[in-house]
């Protein structure tokens, strides 16, 4: 096949979700970032990323209609699996549509990912991948989140996030420090950056007892 005919099925592809986006963005504003789905140029981000290239267990949060799903099953391994958790309805019938036994679909909140990956009987994830919009999000349930992905998350695994503001920095810091990898995906649109965190075995005891070190 061509790349003319790739281009033509991607811009064919990305026509027939706009509709979808939209509706779910109005419909969902607190839990949908954009009106329109992600770009091609993070996409490509995403798919490259190192850290996806062995990686048995990822976990996608809130992957939309699954442009992003995409490029991550193209990254990863063939013997690796793929959760993805969306909360709204119509998002996760196109991700239903997706034909890769690699993949796992369930419709939840990521605020339950503890519980869905125990029902769901998988190991603790390499890489969790999260489009959650945190700027949106209280401060509360926001910290409650960056807690359970920092607590699920394999030892010397890996936290990459896309965003349009970067209140999640602030919300990590607690459990991840901050962000190893900063990248900004200027033709997005609206641009975003896509941040990185490794989960370290002293990261969150560390700060921990930095704190009380200095209550002391």
């Amino acid at each position: 096949m061509s790349s003319t005919q790739l281009s033509a099925q991607e811009t064919a592809s990305r026509s027939s979700v706009i509709p979808c986006f939209l509706r779910g963005f109005f419909e969902n504003p607190l839990q949908v970032a954009s009106f329109v789905p992600s770009s091609s140029f993070l996409q490509r981000k995403l798919s490259s990323l190192a850290c996806l290239q062995t990686a048995r267990c990822v976990v996608e949060l809130g992957p939309g209609t699954g442009e992003t799903t995409r490029a991550l099953l193209e990254a990863m391994p063939a013997d690796s699996q793929l959760l993805c958790v969306e909360v709204v309805s119509e998002f996760v019938a196109h991700l239903q549509e997706l034909a890769d036994p690699r993949l796992t679909v369930v419709e939840n909140s990521a605020l339950s990912l503890k519980s869905i990956l125990q029902q769901q009987n998988f190991a603790k994830p390499d890489v969790i991948v999260s489009g959650v919009p945190f700027s949106v999000m209280s401060p509360e349930e926001g910290r409650q989140l960056i807690q359970t992905i920092h607590q699920v998350l394999a030892p010397g695994g890996v936290f990459v996030t896309y965003q349009f503001r970067n209140n999640v920095c602030e919300l990590a810091e607690d459990c991840f420090g901050a962000p190893q990898s900063r990248d900004l995906v200027l033709w997005n649109l609206p641009p975003l950056d896509l941040y990185l965190w490794e989960k370290t075995a002293e990261s969150g005891e560390q700060k921990k007892m930095s704190s009380l070190t200095l209550e002391a």
